[in-house]
Protein backbone atom coordinates (compact mmCIF):
# COMPACT_ATOMS: atom_id res chain seq x y z
CA UNK A 1 0.00 0.00 0.00
CA UNK A 2 1.17 3.60 -0.44
CA UNK A 3 2.66 4.53 2.95
CA UNK A 4 -0.08 6.73 4.67
CA UNK A 5 1.66 6.90 8.23
CA UNK A 6 4.80 8.05 6.56
CA UNK A 7 3.09 10.51 4.29
CA UNK A 8 1.73 12.36 7.05
CA UNK A 9 4.95 12.18 8.82
CA UNK A 10 6.58 13.63 5.50
CA UNK A 11 4.20 16.62 5.56
CA UNK A 12 4.74 17.65 9.37
CA UNK A 13 8.18 17.48 8.73
CA UNK A 14 7.95 20.05 5.63
CA UNK A 15 5.20 22.16 7.82
CA UNK A 16 8.39 22.53 10.30
CA UNK A 17 10.75 23.67 7.75
CA UNK A 18 13.09 20.62 7.92
CA UNK A 19 15.06 19.92 4.48
CA UNK A 20 14.61 16.11 4.22
CA UNK A 21 14.47 13.63 1.62
CA UNK A 22 11.93 10.55 1.43
CA UNK A 23 13.34 7.51 0.46
CA UNK A 24 10.53 4.55 -0.58
CA UNK A 25 11.76 1.14 -0.46
CA UNK A 26 8.67 -0.31 -2.19
CA UNK A 27 7.38 2.57 -4.19
CA UNK A 28 10.33 2.89 -5.95
CA UNK A 29 10.65 -0.46 -7.67
CA UNK A 30 7.07 -2.17 -7.52
CA UNK A 31 8.24 -4.67 -10.80
CA UNK A 32 11.53 -5.35 -8.51
CA UNK A 33 10.65 -8.81 -6.84
CA UNK A 34 12.81 -10.98 -4.98
CA UNK A 35 12.41 -13.43 -2.44
CA UNK A 36 12.28 -12.84 1.43
CA UNK A 37 15.70 -13.42 3.06
CA UNK A 38 15.67 -16.90 4.14
CA UNK A 39 12.17 -17.64 3.17
CA UNK A 40 11.97 -18.41 -0.28
CA UNK A 41 8.09 -19.00 0.26
CA UNK A 42 7.72 -15.24 0.41
CA UNK A 43 8.63 -12.21 -1.53
CA UNK A 44 9.23 -9.06 -1.08
CA UNK A 45 8.64 -6.17 -3.81
CA UNK A 46 10.31 -3.07 -4.09
CA UNK A 47 14.14 -2.17 -3.66
CA UNK A 48 16.89 -4.25 -2.54
CA UNK A 49 18.13 -3.01 1.43
CA UNK A 50 21.78 -2.13 -0.51
CA UNK A 51 19.79 0.16 -3.20
CA UNK A 52 17.20 1.58 -0.24
CA UNK A 53 20.95 3.05 1.47
CA UNK A 54 23.00 3.92 -1.63
CA UNK A 55 20.10 6.87 -1.87
CA UNK A 56 20.09 8.21 1.80
CA UNK A 57 21.55 12.17 0.56
CA UNK A 58 24.88 11.77 2.31
CA UNK A 59 24.82 14.83 4.35
CA UNK A 60 21.88 13.21 6.59
CA UNK A 61 21.35 13.58 9.74
CA UNK A 62 18.41 11.59 11.03
CA UNK A 63 17.52 8.64 9.11
CA UNK A 64 13.85 7.78 9.99
CA UNK A 65 12.11 4.14 9.23
CA UNK A 66 8.66 3.15 9.79
CA UNK A 67 7.60 -0.43 10.38
CA UNK A 68 3.76 -0.69 10.82
CA UNK A 69 3.93 -4.75 10.93
CA UNK A 70 6.08 -6.62 13.18
CA UNK A 71 6.01 -9.26 10.15
CA UNK A 72 8.18 -6.27 8.94
CA UNK A 73 10.48 -6.23 11.79
CA UNK A 74 13.41 -8.73 10.75
CA UNK A 75 13.77 -6.76 7.24
CA UNK A 76 13.49 -3.46 9.12
CA UNK A 77 16.19 -4.52 11.71
CA UNK A 78 18.28 -5.53 8.69
CA UNK A 79 17.87 -2.27 7.01
CA UNK A 80 19.04 -0.36 9.84
CA UNK A 81 22.28 -2.68 10.44
CA UNK A 82 23.29 -1.12 7.10
CA UNK A 83 22.45 2.20 7.46
CA UNK A 84 24.27 2.60 10.92
CA UNK A 85 27.05 0.62 9.29
CA UNK A 86 27.23 3.02 6.39
CA UNK A 87 26.13 5.96 8.76
CA UNK A 88 27.93 5.49 11.80
CA UNK A 89 27.18 9.11 13.51
CA UNK A 90 22.99 9.45 12.24
CA UNK A 91 20.33 9.25 14.74
CA UNK A 92 18.55 6.38 14.11
CA UNK A 93 14.81 6.13 14.58
CA UNK A 94 11.98 3.91 14.44
CA UNK A 95 8.73 4.74 14.07
CA UNK A 96 5.10 2.69 13.69
CA UNK A 97 2.99 0.07 15.84
CA UNK A 98 6.16 -2.56 15.84
CA UNK A 99 8.34 -0.22 17.89
CA UNK A 100 5.62 1.54 20.21
CA UNK A 101 4.81 -2.50 21.21
CA UNK A 102 8.17 -3.80 21.67
CA UNK A 103 10.35 -0.90 22.79
CA UNK A 104 12.87 -2.42 24.68
CA UNK A 105 12.97 -5.20 22.59
CA UNK A 106 13.95 -3.13 19.52
CA UNK A 107 16.73 -0.70 21.41
CA UNK A 108 18.01 -3.79 22.76
CA UNK A 109 18.55 -5.88 19.22
CA UNK A 110 19.12 -3.11 16.29
CA UNK A 111 21.16 -0.21 16.20
CA UNK A 112 18.12 2.22 16.75
CA UNK A 113 18.84 5.24 19.17
CA UNK A 114 15.36 6.33 19.32
CA UNK A 115 11.67 4.46 19.11
CA UNK A 116 8.92 7.24 18.60
CA UNK A 117 6.16 5.54 20.64
CA UNK A 118 2.19 6.32 19.22
CA UNK A 119 1.31 8.92 17.12
CA UNK A 120 4.41 10.28 15.31
CA UNK A 121 3.81 13.62 13.47
CA UNK A 122 3.99 15.96 16.46
CA UNK A 123 6.78 13.66 18.45
CA UNK A 124 9.11 13.18 15.18
CA UNK A 125 9.51 16.74 15.13
CA UNK A 126 9.97 17.41 18.58
CA UNK A 127 12.44 15.35 18.58
CA UNK A 128 14.16 16.79 15.72
CA UNK A 129 14.03 20.43 17.10
CA UNK A 130 15.65 19.31 20.01
CA UNK A 131 18.45 17.95 18.29
CA UNK A 132 18.59 21.03 16.37
CA UNK A 133 18.86 22.91 19.59
CA UNK A 134 21.27 20.44 21.37
CA UNK A 135 18.43 19.41 23.96
CA UNK A 136 18.58 16.37 25.74
CA UNK A 137 16.54 13.31 24.56
CA UNK A 138 15.21 12.87 27.67
CA UNK A 139 13.42 16.53 27.14
CA UNK A 140 11.08 14.37 24.74
CA UNK A 141 8.02 13.50 25.11
CA UNK A 142 6.24 10.42 23.49
CA UNK A 143 9.78 8.12 22.82
CA UNK A 144 12.12 5.55 23.88
CA UNK A 145 15.86 5.68 23.81
CA UNK A 146 19.36 4.37 25.14
CA UNK A 147 20.81 5.88 27.63
CA UNK A 148 24.46 3.65 28.88
CA UNK A 149 22.85 0.14 29.15
CA UNK A 150 19.18 1.50 30.42
CA UNK A 151 16.19 2.21 28.21
CA UNK A 152 14.42 5.44 29.13
CA UNK A 153 10.60 6.30 27.97
CA UNK A 154 9.04 9.38 27.93
CA UNK A 155 5.57 7.67 27.54
CA UNK A 156 3.18 7.24 25.01
CA UNK A 157 3.09 10.43 22.56
CA UNK A 158 0.18 12.53 23.46
CA UNK A 159 -2.83 12.17 20.84
CA UNK A 160 -3.28 15.23 18.83
CA UNK A 161 -7.41 16.30 19.23
CA UNK A 162 -7.22 18.47 16.45
CA UNK A 163 -6.92 16.33 13.89
CA UNK A 164 -8.42 18.76 11.32
CA UNK A 165 -4.63 20.63 11.85
CA UNK A 166 -2.57 17.99 11.14
CA UNK A 167 -1.53 18.41 7.34
CA UNK A 168 -2.35 16.59 4.35
CA UNK A 169 -0.16 13.85 3.53
CA UNK A 170 3.10 15.25 1.20
CA UNK A 171 2.33 12.18 -1.41
CA UNK A 172 4.62 14.72 -4.31
CA UNK A 173 7.29 13.42 -1.81
CA UNK A 174 6.33 9.90 -2.94
CA UNK A 175 6.33 7.96 -6.17
CA UNK A 176 2.17 7.80 -5.73
CA UNK A 177 1.38 7.27 -9.15
CA UNK A 178 3.40 4.24 -9.44
CA UNK A 179 1.01 2.92 -6.46
CA UNK A 180 -2.57 4.17 -8.56
CA UNK A 181 -1.70 2.63 -11.89
CA UNK A 182 -0.43 -0.41 -10.50
CA UNK A 183 -3.79 -0.45 -8.27
CA UNK A 184 -0.89 -0.97 -5.28
CA UNK A 185 -3.50 -0.86 -2.81
CA UNK A 186 -5.50 -3.49 -0.17
CA UNK A 187 -9.13 -2.40 -1.17
CA UNK A 188 -10.58 -4.01 -3.87
CA UNK A 189 -10.10 -2.61 -7.63
CA UNK A 190 -12.41 0.11 -8.16
CA UNK A 191 -10.28 2.53 -10.34
CA UNK A 192 -7.54 4.86 -9.77
CA UNK A 193 -7.27 4.45 -5.54
CA UNK A 194 -5.73 6.70 -3.12
CA UNK A 195 -5.52 5.61 0.42
CA UNK A 196 -7.09 8.07 2.96
CA UNK A 197 -7.97 8.48 6.61
CA UNK A 198 -11.16 9.51 7.89
CA UNK A 199 -10.80 9.15 11.69
CA UNK A 200 -7.99 8.34 13.67
CA UNK A 201 -8.24 5.81 16.61
CA UNK A 202 -10.53 3.31 18.33
CA UNK A 203 -12.91 3.47 21.38
CA UNK A 204 -12.91 -0.50 21.75
CA UNK A 205 -10.52 -2.89 23.62
CA UNK A 206 -10.62 -6.09 21.75
CA UNK A 207 -7.73 -7.74 23.76
CA UNK A 208 -6.19 -9.59 20.65
CA UNK A 209 -5.39 -5.86 18.68
CA UNK A 210 -2.74 -3.68 19.41
CA UNK A 211 -5.01 -0.45 18.41
CA UNK A 212 -4.95 0.47 22.83
CA UNK A 213 -1.03 0.65 23.13
CA UNK A 214 -0.77 2.71 19.98
CA UNK A 215 -3.90 5.09 19.75
CA UNK A 216 -5.35 4.72 23.23
CA UNK A 217 -9.16 4.32 22.73
CA UNK A 218 -9.63 7.77 21.59
CA UNK A 219 -11.91 7.97 18.44
CA UNK A 220 -11.63 11.41 16.61
CA UNK A 221 -13.04 12.18 13.56
CA UNK A 222 -12.39 14.90 10.96
CA UNK A 223 -14.50 17.34 9.31
CA UNK A 224 -16.65 15.91 7.06
CA UNK A 225 -16.39 18.64 4.72
CA UNK A 226 -12.76 18.76 4.67
CA UNK A 227 -12.52 15.34 4.16
CA UNK A 228 -14.48 16.01 0.98
CA UNK A 229 -12.02 18.63 0.80
CA UNK A 230 -9.19 16.18 0.49
CA UNK A 231 -11.01 13.82 -2.00
CA UNK A 232 -11.50 16.25 -3.99
CA UNK A 233 -8.19 17.65 -4.60
CA UNK A 234 -7.15 13.94 -5.29
CA UNK A 235 -9.35 13.53 -7.87
CA UNK A 236 -8.06 17.02 -9.74
CA UNK A 237 -4.28 16.57 -8.94
CA UNK A 238 -3.93 12.59 -9.26
CA UNK A 239 -7.43 11.23 -11.04
CA UNK A 240 -8.27 9.44 -8.64
CA UNK A 241 -12.04 7.70 -8.88
CA UNK A 242 -11.93 5.70 -5.62
CA UNK A 243 -10.67 6.30 -2.21
CA UNK A 244 -9.49 3.22 0.11
CA UNK A 245 -10.44 4.65 3.80
CA UNK A 246 -7.49 2.87 5.92
CA UNK A 247 -9.51 4.06 9.15
CA UNK A 248 -9.78 1.44 11.87
CA UNK A 249 -13.36 1.99 12.37
CA UNK A 250 -14.62 4.72 10.40
CA UNK A 251 -18.18 4.11 11.61
CA UNK A 252 -18.59 4.78 15.04
CA UNK A 253 -20.90 7.58 15.33
CA UNK A 254 -24.02 7.93 13.03
CA UNK A 255 -24.48 11.84 12.85
CA UNK A 256 -21.21 11.59 11.83
CA UNK A 257 -20.98 9.02 8.95
CA UNK A 258 -24.67 10.99 7.95
CA UNK A 259 -22.98 14.28 7.60
CA UNK A 260 -20.23 12.88 5.47
CA UNK A 261 -22.20 10.72 3.13
CA UNK A 262 -24.26 13.75 2.63
CA UNK A 263 -21.95 15.97 2.01
CA UNK A 264 -20.55 13.98 -0.89
CA UNK A 265 -23.81 13.60 -2.07
CA UNK A 266 -24.06 17.22 -1.87
CA UNK A 267 -20.95 17.54 -4.29
CA UNK A 268 -21.81 15.23 -6.80
CA UNK A 269 -17.92 14.16 -7.66
CA UNK A 270 -18.92 10.79 -9.13
CA UNK A 271 -16.26 8.53 -7.04
CA UNK A 272 -16.25 5.84 -5.45
CA UNK A 273 -14.92 4.93 -1.90
CA UNK A 274 -14.57 1.23 0.64
CA UNK A 275 -14.29 0.13 3.75
CA UNK A 276 -11.69 -2.68 3.18
CA UNK A 277 -9.87 -2.62 7.12
CA UNK A 278 -13.01 -2.89 8.71
CA UNK A 279 -15.62 -1.18 10.72
CA UNK A 280 -18.09 -1.34 13.39
CA UNK A 281 -21.84 -2.23 12.64
CA UNK A 282 -23.57 -0.95 15.98
CA UNK A 283 -25.06 2.47 13.99
CA UNK A 284 -25.48 0.24 10.86
CA UNK A 285 -28.95 0.26 9.38
CA UNK A 286 -30.88 0.49 6.20
CA UNK A 287 -30.76 4.78 6.07
CA UNK A 288 -26.92 4.19 6.70
CA UNK A 289 -26.45 2.08 4.21
CA UNK A 290 -28.75 4.10 1.72
CA UNK A 291 -26.95 7.09 2.40
CA UNK A 292 -23.42 5.22 1.88
CA UNK A 293 -24.33 3.90 -1.17
CA UNK A 294 -25.92 7.22 -2.58
CA UNK A 295 -22.33 8.61 -1.26
CA UNK A 296 -20.14 6.51 -3.48
CA UNK A 297 -19.34 3.67 -0.93
CA UNK A 298 -18.97 0.11 -2.98
CA UNK A 299 -17.37 -1.90 -0.43
CA UNK A 300 -16.77 -2.51 2.93
CA UNK A 301 -16.14 -5.10 5.67
CA UNK A 302 -17.33 -5.86 9.21
CA UNK A 303 -15.82 -8.01 11.84
CA UNK A 304 -17.72 -10.46 13.79
CA UNK A 305 -14.48 -12.81 14.68
CA UNK A 306 -15.97 -15.53 16.54
CA UNK A 307 -19.73 -16.88 16.42
CA UNK A 308 -19.07 -17.69 20.16
CA UNK A 309 -20.71 -15.36 22.72
CA UNK A 310 -18.48 -16.77 24.98
CA UNK A 311 -15.29 -16.10 23.13
CA UNK A 312 -16.44 -12.77 21.99
CA UNK A 313 -17.23 -11.83 26.00
CA UNK A 314 -13.23 -13.11 26.44
CA UNK A 315 -11.69 -11.03 24.08
CA UNK A 316 -13.87 -8.12 24.59
CA UNK A 317 -15.04 -8.00 21.12
CA UNK A 318 -18.51 -5.73 22.00
CA UNK A 319 -20.72 -7.49 19.36
CA UNK A 320 -24.37 -8.87 19.43
CA UNK A 321 -24.60 -11.40 16.68
CA UNK A 322 -28.13 -11.39 16.21
CA UNK A 323 -28.15 -7.20 15.54
CA UNK A 324 -24.86 -7.86 13.71
CA UNK A 325 -26.56 -10.17 11.03
CA UNK A 326 -29.58 -7.34 10.77
CA UNK A 327 -26.48 -4.91 9.66
CA UNK A 328 -25.44 -7.54 7.39
CA UNK A 329 -28.46 -7.80 5.61
CA UNK A 330 -29.14 -4.03 5.26
CA UNK A 331 -25.85 -3.65 3.98
CA UNK A 332 -25.96 -6.45 1.28
CA UNK A 333 -30.02 -5.50 0.66
CA UNK A 334 -28.52 -2.17 -0.25
CA UNK A 335 -25.52 -3.41 -3.09
CA UNK A 336 -22.71 -3.00 -1.06
CA UNK A 337 -19.77 -5.27 -1.61
CA UNK A 338 -19.98 -7.21 2.17
CA UNK A 339 -16.77 -8.99 3.86
CA UNK A 340 -16.46 -10.26 7.08
CA UNK A 341 -13.09 -11.02 9.40
CA UNK A 342 -12.98 -13.87 11.05
CA UNK A 343 -10.12 -15.56 13.77
CA UNK A 344 -10.28 -18.99 14.91
CA UNK A 345 -7.65 -20.29 17.30
CA UNK A 346 -7.92 -18.06 20.15
CA UNK A 347 -5.87 -19.05 23.84
CA UNK A 348 -9.99 -19.81 24.81
CA UNK A 349 -11.21 -21.66 22.10
CA UNK A 350 -12.16 -25.20 22.05
CA UNK A 351 -13.77 -27.11 19.34
CA UNK A 352 -17.24 -26.61 20.21
CA UNK A 353 -16.73 -22.64 20.01
CA UNK A 354 -15.03 -23.38 16.83
CA UNK A 355 -18.80 -25.07 15.67
CA UNK A 356 -20.23 -22.08 16.86
CA UNK A 357 -18.53 -19.67 14.22
CA UNK A 358 -18.79 -22.26 11.29
CA UNK A 359 -22.89 -21.78 11.82
CA UNK A 360 -22.41 -18.31 11.92
CA UNK A 361 -20.16 -18.23 8.62
CA UNK A 362 -22.93 -20.73 7.44
CA UNK A 363 -25.78 -17.78 8.49
CA UNK A 364 -23.53 -15.12 6.98
CA UNK A 365 -23.33 -16.84 3.31
CA UNK A 366 -26.93 -17.20 3.29
CA UNK A 367 -27.85 -13.86 3.87
CA UNK A 368 -25.70 -13.00 1.21
CA UNK A 369 -22.14 -11.45 2.64
CA UNK A 370 -19.76 -11.67 -0.25
CA UNK A 371 -16.46 -12.66 1.18
CA UNK A 372 -15.17 -13.97 4.44
CA UNK A 373 -11.60 -13.81 5.74
CA UNK A 374 -11.01 -16.55 7.91
CA UNK A 375 -7.47 -15.90 10.29
CA UNK A 376 -5.60 -17.91 12.26
CA UNK A 377 -5.12 -15.82 15.97
CA UNK A 378 -1.68 -14.78 15.98
CA UNK A 379 -0.41 -12.62 18.97
CA UNK A 380 -0.07 -9.41 18.34
CA UNK A 381 2.39 -7.46 19.92
CA UNK A 382 1.35 -5.28 22.12
CA UNK A 383 -1.77 -6.74 22.74
CA UNK A 384 -3.25 -7.86 25.82
CA UNK A 385 -3.11 -11.99 24.80
CA UNK A 386 0.48 -11.28 23.71
CA UNK A 387 1.23 -9.85 27.45
CA UNK A 388 -0.55 -12.72 28.90
CA UNK A 389 1.00 -15.32 26.39
CA UNK A 390 3.94 -13.28 27.28
CA UNK A 391 3.73 -14.20 30.96
CA UNK A 392 2.77 -17.73 30.23
CA UNK A 393 6.26 -18.28 28.31
CA UNK A 394 4.37 -18.87 25.41
CA UNK A 395 6.27 -16.26 22.92
CA UNK A 396 10.16 -16.32 22.15
CA UNK A 397 10.49 -12.73 20.61
CA UNK A 398 12.66 -13.45 18.07
CA UNK A 399 12.63 -13.22 13.65
CA UNK A 400 10.72 -16.34 13.74
CA UNK A 401 8.45 -15.21 15.94
CA UNK A 402 7.89 -11.84 14.18
CA UNK A 403 7.54 -13.56 11.06
CA UNK A 404 4.81 -16.27 11.64
CA UNK A 405 2.08 -14.14 11.02
CA UNK A 406 2.61 -14.25 7.61
CA UNK A 407 2.22 -18.44 7.42
CA UNK A 408 -1.68 -18.04 9.41
CA UNK A 409 -3.13 -19.52 6.06
CA UNK A 410 -0.64 -22.56 5.82
CA UNK A 411 0.05 -25.72 8.36
CA UNK A 412 2.70 -24.10 9.77
CA UNK A 413 0.94 -21.61 11.67
CA UNK A 414 1.29 -23.17 15.17
CA UNK A 415 -2.60 -23.13 17.51
CA UNK A 416 -2.00 -21.41 20.94
CA UNK A 417 -5.43 -22.66 21.66
CA UNK A 418 -5.22 -25.25 24.03
CA UNK A 419 -8.13 -27.25 23.37
CA UNK A 420 -7.42 -26.69 19.81
CA UNK A 421 -4.45 -28.67 17.60
CA UNK A 422 -2.15 -27.00 15.16
CA UNK A 423 -3.55 -29.48 12.86
CA UNK A 424 -7.08 -29.33 13.54
CA UNK A 425 -7.08 -25.71 13.04
CA UNK A 426 -5.82 -25.67 9.73
CA UNK A 427 -8.39 -28.46 8.60
CA UNK A 428 -11.44 -26.27 10.60
CA UNK A 429 -9.57 -22.98 8.51
CA UNK A 430 -10.19 -24.57 5.62
CA UNK A 431 -13.53 -26.54 6.24
CA UNK A 432 -14.52 -22.29 6.91
CA UNK A 433 -13.81 -21.49 3.87
CA UNK A 434 -15.61 -23.93 1.85
CA UNK A 435 -18.59 -23.77 3.62
CA UNK A 436 -18.97 -20.20 2.53
CA UNK A 437 -17.84 -20.34 -0.86
CA UNK A 438 -20.04 -23.92 -1.69
CA UNK A 439 -23.04 -21.84 0.17
CA UNK A 440 -22.31 -19.02 -1.37
CA UNK A 441 -21.97 -20.93 -5.41
CA UNK A 442 -25.34 -22.35 -4.49
CA UNK A 443 -27.23 -20.21 -3.66
CA UNK A 444 -26.18 -17.04 -6.04
CA UNK A 445 -24.18 -18.98 -8.74
CA UNK A 446 -24.51 -16.02 -11.44
CA UNK A 447 -23.72 -13.75 -8.59
CA UNK A 448 -20.52 -15.39 -8.35
CA UNK A 449 -19.28 -16.15 -12.07
CA UNK A 450 -20.39 -12.55 -12.86
CA UNK A 451 -17.52 -10.80 -10.47
CA UNK A 452 -14.97 -13.94 -11.56
CA UNK A 453 -16.14 -12.71 -15.28
CA UNK A 454 -15.80 -8.95 -14.70
CA UNK A 455 -12.63 -9.31 -12.88
CA UNK A 456 -10.43 -11.22 -15.77
CA UNK A 457 -12.33 -9.29 -18.58
CA UNK A 458 -11.81 -5.66 -17.39
CA UNK A 459 -9.67 -5.74 -14.67
CA UNK A 460 -12.40 -4.46 -11.75
CA UNK A 461 -12.58 -6.30 -8.90
CA UNK A 462 -16.61 -6.52 -6.96
CA UNK A 463 -15.05 -9.09 -4.34
CA UNK A 464 -12.12 -10.15 -2.52
CA UNK A 465 -12.36 -13.59 -4.13
CA UNK A 466 -12.45 -11.76 -7.36
CA UNK A 467 -9.46 -9.69 -6.06
CA UNK A 468 -7.91 -13.42 -5.03
CA UNK A 469 -8.18 -14.83 -8.50
CA UNK A 470 -6.57 -11.87 -10.04
CA UNK A 471 -3.47 -11.95 -7.83
CA UNK A 472 -3.32 -15.55 -7.80
CA UNK A 473 -3.46 -16.54 -11.45
CA UNK A 474 -2.01 -13.52 -12.50
CA UNK A 475 -0.01 -11.32 -10.75
CA UNK A 476 2.02 -14.06 -8.98
CA UNK A 477 2.74 -14.96 -12.32
CA UNK A 478 4.01 -11.97 -13.22
CA UNK A 479 5.99 -11.81 -10.60
CA UNK A 480 7.44 -14.96 -10.81
CA UNK A 481 8.42 -14.04 -14.01
CA UNK A 482 9.94 -10.90 -12.56
CA UNK A 483 12.08 -12.53 -10.18
CA UNK A 484 12.91 -15.37 -12.56
CA UNK A 485 10.87 -18.44 -11.00
CA UNK A 486 11.75 -17.50 -7.21
CA UNK A 487 8.16 -16.94 -6.29
CA UNK A 488 6.27 -19.91 -4.70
Amino acid sequence: NPPLGLAYIAAAVKEAGFRYRVIDGTGEALDAVSPYPDRGDFMVQGLSLEEIVRRIPPESEVVGLSCMFSTLWPLTKRLALRVREKFPRVLLVLGGEHGTAVPDHVLNNSPFDVVVLGEGEETFVELLRARAEGKPLGRVGGIAFRDGGQVVKTGLSVRKKDVDAIPLPDWDSFPIEEYVARHQINGINLGRSMPILGTRGCPFQCTFCSNPAMWTQRWIARDPKLLADEMELYLKKYRATNFDFQDLTAIVKRQWIVDFCRELIRRGLAVTWQMPSGTRAEVFDEEVADLLYRSGCRALAFAPESGSPEILKIVKKQVHLDKLLVSMRAAVRRGLKLSCFIVIGFPDDTPATLRQTLRLIGKMALLGVHDVAVSKFVPYPGSELFVRLQREGRIQLDDEFFVSPMDFYTKKAPSYAGAVSTSRLYRTMVAMFVTFYVISFAVRPLRVLRALAKAVLTGTEETRYAKWFVDRFYTRRRWRKLAGGAAH
